[in-house]
């Protein structure tokens, strides 16, 4: 990152909106997990984001966010958790590198009739077996 903000401090929304002309984010990182952070990240994003989740591993965590805030303002919101410390900076360059084969990362992509397979595999992973999507539009 270029710069950081701290929340207590200053407005982060603001200091975004100032630093980009008014459009907000291309990338926004949250490796932190409290109550409205999700929404603020969608929220400070311009569209066409990339959104990445390191830290929302409490199952009674829970966010809410509009469809129209993520489809139509064509965001990509991602989740993960199956990385070190130590390897955070390289897995985000990794990651948010236009190069980098994301779509070979899902070894499963089935209809939302399947859900409960999905969420099996999901908790026990096989060889094989990297990341599940859902497909409810299938």
């Amino acid at each position: 990152a270029r710069e950081a903000w701290n929340p207590a401090q200053e407005d982060v929304d603001a200091a975004i909106r100032r630093r980009t002309g008014g459009r907000g984010a291309d990338v926004v990182l949250v490796a932190a997990a409290t109550g409205g952070i999700v929404e603020q990240a969608v929220e400070m994003s311009r569209p066409g984001a990339r959104i990445l989740l390191f830290a929302q591993t409490a199952p009674e965590q829970t966010f809410q966010l509009s469809g129209a805030s993520l489809c139509a303002g064509d965001r990509t919101l991602l989740g993960s958790y199956s990385v070190s410390v130590d390897l955070q900076k390289e897995a985000a360059a990794t990651i948010w590198s236009h190069d980098f084969p994301v779509e070979q990362l899902i070894s499963h992509r089935l209809e939302l009739d399947k859900l409960n397979d999905g969420i099996g595999r999901a908790r026990r992973p096989a060889e094989g077996s990297l990341k599940v999507m859902m497909h409810p539009q299938r």
